[in-house]
């Protein structure tokens, strides 16, 4: 069965969404005030306290300090999701595991970043990530695949095309934020949850 990852949760009520419909893992912005999900540690703490133990948590960050990972340990964060240039050392030597994100244009460095252990997963997301738009999933065809790391596609992804993408794609997990968003883009609607959900988990 497809993994199902509902990324940018910002409150209790949507912990409550994630709660009852229980997808494989969680995202939460970290670190990033540009987004509009971004939460600060504190709420992070908050949230997890909340979170129902079946469901993985991933603080979502941006070229990471260690520093920044460390209080993401502390909040209680089981995974840290990395996008940006970060240098090799970081992600080998991180407290948490580490899923790495890729934005097309640097799908180039895919070898490079399967040889480091504390890898643990690569999810690939559109050139702007949050964006809700998708990419051409050709891109991905030739990329190997081992049983070691979950292999994760994201990128404008909802619930009308998640069944295609993940018929297309044939990938481990699928991650969604935007697409699961109430129409006036405040929040994860939670309809739009249950179907994704429910839509993923059919394939």
């Amino acid at each position: 069965m497809t993994k199902v990852k509902i990324c940018g949760i910002t409150t209790k009520r949507e912990i409550e969404y994630i709660n009852e419909y229980k997808p494989d893992f969680a995202g939460f912005v970290m670190f990033f005030p540009k987004s509009k999900r971004n939460i600060n540690p504190s709420t992070a703490k908050e949230l997890l306290n909340a979170l129902i133990t079946s469901v993985k948590s991933v603080a979502v960050m941006v070229n990471p300090s260690m520093e920044q990972i460390n209080i993401a340990k502390e909040c209680g964060f089981d995974y840290v999701q990395i996008h940006g240039n970060t240098e090799s050392s970081l992600l080998c030597n991180s407290p948490l595991p580490i899923i790495r994100a890729f934005n097309v244009s640097d799908i180039d460095r895919f070898d490079e970043y399967s040889k480091i252990d504390n890898i643990v997963g690569y999810l690939f997301d559109s050139a702007v990530p949050g964006s809700g738009k998708t990419f051409d999933w050709i891109l991905l065809d030739k990329l190997p695949r081992d049983n070691k790391k979950i292999f994760i596609l994201a990128g404008g992804l909802d619930a009308d095309n998640v069944a295609d993408a993940i018929k297309r794609v044939t990938p481990d997990g699928v991650d969604v934020s935007s697409g699961v968003e109430n129409d006036n883009g405040n929040g994860k609607s939670k309809e739009k949850i249950k179907t994704f959900i429910s839509n993923a988990r059919l394939v």
